[in-house]
C-alpha cells in the first residue's frame, strides 16, 4: 500500500461529518489516468481494513483519526529506530516495516499506533517532511551496468544507486561523497551522483578527507569566490575617516605557525595612572562586502575549522593570510577598540572605529613567556619589553576584576597531536596557558565586552555571544556527583557564576580538584550567538560579543559591520531595525550551527590521530583516573590526554552496576565503588582506528596472550547479554522501554549497551568546552 496516498485519503475522509467518496479523493488529489487505479486499490484496502467506515451510499468517513506528531527519525538497528519529538515525553518506537524510506535524522510525520507489543509508544512514519542527508559518505561498489554507494553510517541503511555516467570514474572500493538526486521510495533505492572521489585505502590523508566530507566541510572555494578574491585592491591608503595609528608600537602575539594574524595590541601608561589599551583587529568588513560571493561563502562556512593537519579557512588565502593579516612592517586597515582602563580594571572611556595601522613586531607565545618569566630577551624584542611588562600588569588587573565579579576560570590542559609529513602521529604535546596567552586573552575579553556594550547602547539590533544559566537538572547531577565531598555546591534555585568559582577554588589542591573541574564544566550550557542579550554566565558578564577574530568567525564580521552602520547611519528606523533583527537572528543561528559542526570535526580528527598514536602501545600499562561513568563502563584518562573505555564486562572482580543516584559504579557482592576522579591502573587492550575507540582493561596484564583471553571473554559476555536482551525484548515482545528522557530530550541509556554514537557522545560531554575555548 502507498502510505502517502493512504494518509491523504484518510485526511480527505476526515474533513467533514459527511465523509467523502473515492471520486472526491480523485478530484482533490488531482489524480488522473493510471494514478486512479492505484487510488481505487488503496481506497478499497482502507475500507476493507476498517480504517474507512461507509456511512451512506459510497461515502466513507475515517473511522478514527489517529494522533500525528512531527519529530526527527533516529535509526538504531536494522530492525527498528525512534522518532524523537518535543510533543511527547517518550520517543516513538518505529519498526523497520513502518519506517517507509525514512533515513537517519530525517524530519518526519508519524501516526501513533495502538501497540500490541507492550511498547510505551509505537508509530508509523507517514510523511517525510525534510530530508537530512543530501550528501552521504560511503564506499563505491562498481557492478556491470551500474554502481552503488554503501554508506559509512550504518543507520542510513539504504545503499544509493549511481548510474555509470555519474561516478566521476571512481573504481570499486573508492571512498566517495555521493550527492542524492532522488530520494528512496517504496521498493526503490535512493539515486545519486558522486560529487567527490575522496580516495582509496592507503592514500595519505584519506581518513581526514572522509571526516571533512562527513561533516560537509568544503575542500575548496567556488570559482566565483576565487575570482572576487583575485580582484581585491590590496593598496592601503590612509583616509580622513580612519584614525592613523601607524606611529604606535603595535605588536602581535600568536603561535609560531599562525598565518592569519587578526589582532594586534599596545598599551601606554597615562599621566593619570590609567592604562590606554589598544586592541586593533583586521578590518575584514572593508574587503568583504554584503551579498558578495566571498560574503555568501563566509556566511555558509561560518567559521574557520582547525583540523589536526590543516586549516579550512572561512576566507580565501589572499584575505586570511594576505591583506587582512596584520603582518609586521605593512600598513593594514583595522577596526580598533582603544580603551582607557583604571587600576580596578574598569573601562572609563573607549574609542571604537576604523583606523590604519602598522605592526612593528611579530611576537610568539614562547618567546614572550621566556622574556617575562626568565629574562631571556632577543635583541629585537628589547625595545618592546617595557610595554610587555605593562601588558602583564594590566592583564593581572583585568583577570582580578573578572574573578571579583565571579567569572569562572577553568584551567584544563590542551594536548596537541604532532604529525610527521605523512600525517602519522609522532607525539602528544601538552599546551598550558602561559602569561603570554593570558595577556592576549584578557585584552580580547575586555575589547569584546566594550564593543558589546557600545552596540547595546546604540539601540540597534546586534549579535551577542551568550552563555545561559546552567539548567537545574545538570546542577542536580553535579550535586549528586559531589555529594561525597565537603564542598560548597551551587544551589540550583539561585545559581551565580561566583558559586562555581568558589567551588573550584575550594577544591584546588585536594583529591576532588579534577572531579570538580570536570563535572562543573559538564553542568554548563553551550555558548552560542544570539540577538538577545542574555549575558555570559561563565564570564560573569552582562554583555558580551565576538569582535576580535573576523578572519575566522562570521559573527565578528557582522559586529564590525554593525559598528560601521551605527557610526554612519545612527539609530535605525523601526522598519530598518526589524529587517536587521530578522537577518541577524537567522545569521546568529547559522553561525552557532556551523561552530558546532567545526567543533565536532576538530574533535573527530583529534580522536582519530590519538587512536593511531596509541596503536603501538597495546599491552602496556598506564596510570589513569576515571573521567566518566556510564551503565556500560568506565571512561578513563591518561596523563597524556588520551581517553578510553573500560567496558563493564571487564570488571570481573564483582557484579557491577551503575548507581545513577550517586553517579558511581558499585559492586553488588563485594561493595567496591568506582567514583569520578579515582586513580586506577589500566592496560591498553585494543585500538579501533576506524571508530576512534580505545579500550582498556583494569590492572596490569602480564602478557598479550592473557590480554587477548580477557578481551575474548569480555566479547563473549557482551554477545551473550546482547543475545538475551534481543530475545527477551524483540522476539518475545516483552517491550522495549526507551530510557527516560531528561528535559533536553536525551535518553538515559541505563541497562543498554550504547553503540558507537553513544560512546562518542559521552566522550564529547567529558571534554565539552575544552578545545573550543570559545568564550
Amino acid at each position: 500500500m502507498d502510505k502517502q496516498l493512504a494518509h491523504d485519503i484518510i485526511n480527505i475522509c476526515s474533513k467533514t461529518e459527511e465523509g467523502a467518496t473515492v471520486e472526491d479523493c480523485a478530484e482533490q488529489l488531482d489524480l488522473k489516468g493510471g494514478q486512479l487505479a492505484q487510488l481505487f486499490t488503496v481506497f478499497d484496502e482502507l475500507a476493507r481494513s476498517g480504517v474507512l467506515m461507509r456511512i451512506a451510499g459510497e461515502r466513507y468517513l475515517a473511522a478514527q483519526k489517529s494522533a500525528e506528531i512531527t519529530g526527527i527519525y533516529k535509526g538504531y538497528t536494522k530492525n527498528f529506530g525512534f522518532v524523537i519529538t518535543n510533543d511527547l515525553k517518550e520517543d516513538v518506537y518505529i519498526t523497520e516495516s513502518n519506517r517507509h524510506t525514512a533515513m537517519n535524522n530525517d524530519k518526519v510525520q508519524v501516526r501513533l499506533l495502538q501497540s500490541s507489543r507492550g511498547h510505551r509508544q509505537e508509530g508509523e512514519i507517514i510523511r517525510i517532511i525534510e530530508r537530512a542527508n543530501t550528501t552521504v559518505v560511503g564506499t563505491y561498489d562498481r557492478q556491470q551496468n551500474c554502481g552503488f554507494v554503501i554508506p559509512d553510517d550504518e543507520r542510513l541503511r539504504e545503499d544509493i544507486y549511481v548510474p555509470l555516467d555519474k561516478t566521476l570514474n571512481a573504481r570499486s572500493s573508492a571512498r566517495v561523497l555521493v550527492r542524492i538526486t532522488r530520494w528512496p521510495e517504496e521498493n526503490r533505492k535512493a539515486e545519486g551522483e558522486i560529487a567527490e572521489v575522496l580516495g582509496y585505502d592507503g592514500d595519505k590523508d584519506l581518513d581526514i578527507k572522509v571526516i571533512m566530507a562527513r561533516h560537509g566541510l568544503p575542500f575548496d572555494f567556488p570559482e566565483a569566490v576565487k575570482k572576487e578574491a583575485e580582484a581585491i585592491n590590496q593598496t592601503v591608503v590612509p583616509t580622513a575617516d580612519r584614525r592613523d595609528y601607524r606611529d604606535r608600537n603595535l605588536i602581535t602575539i600568536d603561535s609560531e605557525d599562525a598565518k592569519d594574524l587578526d589582532d594586534a595590541i599596545d598599551v601606554v601608561r597615562l599621566p593619570n595612572g590609567n592604562y590606554r589599551l589598544g586592541v586593533y583587529i583586521a578590518d575584514v568588513s572593508w574587503y568583504v562586502r554584503p551579498q558578495s560571493a566571498i560574503d555568501q561563502e563566509a556566511y555558509n562556512r561560518g567559521t574557520s575549522v582547525y583540523l589536526v593537519d590543516r586549516v579550512i579557512p572561512m576566507l580565501p588565502t589572499v584575505l586570511s593570510n594576505g591583506i587582512c593579516s596584520l603582518n609586521a612592517g605593512q600598513d593594514r586597515y583595522s577596526m580598533t577598540c582603544v580603551m582607557e582602563i583604571d587600576s580596578q580594571g574598569q573601562v572609563v572611556h573607549a574609542d571604537i572605529g576604523p583606523a590604519v595601522i602598522q605592526v612593528k613586531r611579530r611576537c610568539n607565545y614562547h618567546e614572550v613567556k621566556k622574556a617575562l618569566l626568565e629574562g631571556i630577551v632577543p635583541d629585537d624584542l628589547r625595545p618592546f619589553m617595557p610595554m610587555l611588562r605593562e601588558l602583564r600588569e594590566l592583564s593581572d588587573i583585568l583577570k582580578a576584576m573578572r574573578l571579583r565579579r565571579g567569572a569562572i576560570d577553568f584551567d584544563f590542559p590542551e594536548y596537541k597531536v604532532i604529525l610527521d609529513p605523512d600525517g602519522k602521529p609522532l607525539r602528544l604535546e601538552r599546551r598550558d596557558r602561559s602569561i603570554a596567552e593570558q595577556i592576549v586573552e584578557e585584552s580580547m575579553l575586555i575589547a569584546n565586552e566594550t564593543v558589546a556594550s557600545y552596540l547595546r547602547d546604540s539601540g540597534n539590533p546586534s549579535v551577542y555571544r551568550i552563555h545561559e544559566i546552567p539548567e537545574p537538572e545538570r546542577l542536580e547531577m553535579m550535586r549528586t556527583v559531589l555529594s561525597s565531598f565537603d564542598l560548597p555546591v551551587p544551589d540550583a534555585d539561585e545559581v551565580k557564576p561566583a558559586d562555581f568559582q568558589q567551588l573550584i577554588e575550594k577544591s584546588k589542591g585536594t583529591d576532588a580538584e579534577a572531579v570538580v573541574q570536570t563535572i562543573a564544566l559538564r553542568s554548563m550550557q553551550q555558548a552560542r550567538y544570539s540577538t538577545v542579550n542574555a549575558g555570559h554566565f561563565g564570564l560573569a558578564s552582562k554583555c558580551y560579543t565576538h569582535f576580535t577574530s573576523p578572519i575566522r568567525r562570521y559573527p565578528d564580521l557582522m559586529v564590525h559591520r554593525l559598528i560601521r552602520q551605527f557610526q554612519s547611519e545612527g539609530k535605525l528606523t523601526e522598519k530598518e531595525a526589524s529587517l536587521s533583527l530578522s537577518f541577524h537572528t537567522q545569521a546568529a543561528d547559522q553561525a552557532s550551527t556551523r561552530e558546532r559542526v567545526a567543533v565536532e570535526a576538530e574533535r573527530e580528527t583529534d580522536d582519530l590521530k590519538k587512536a593511531e598514536y596509541m596503536v603501538p602501545f597495546v599491552g602496556e600499562a598506564f596510570d589513569a583516573h576515571i573521567t566518566g561513568i556510564t551503565s556500560f563502563g568506565l571512561f578513563v584518562g591518561l596523563e597524556n590526554g588520551i581517553e578510553g573505555l573500560i567496558h563493564i564486562s571487564l570488571l570481573t572482580d564483582d557484579d557491577y552496576e551503575f548507581d545513577e543516584a550517586s553517579y558511581t559504579m558499585r559492586g553488588r557482592l563485594g561493595g567496591h565503588v568506582y567514583r569520578l576522579g579515582d586513580s586506577i591502573e589500566v592496560t591498553l587492550a585494543k585500538v579501533n582506528t576506524d571508530r576512534c575507540e580505545i579500550d582498556f582493561v583494569p590492572g596490569r596484564v602480564d602478557s598479550l596472550e592473557d590480554l587477548q583471553q580477557r578481551m575474548a571473554a569480555s566479547m563473549e559476555k557482551r554477545h551473550h547479554r546482547s543475545k538475551e536482551t534481543t530475545k527477551r525484548d524483540w522476539m518475545n515482545d516483552a517491550g522495549h522501554k526507551p530510557g527516560k528522557k531528561d528535559k533536553k530530550g536525551k535518553k538515559n541509556k541505563k541497562n543498554s549497551r550504547v553503540k558507537k554514537s553513544g560512546r562518542k557522545t559521552k566522550k564529547k560531554k567529558a571534554r565539552k568546552g575544552r578545545k573550543t575555548g570559545r568564550k
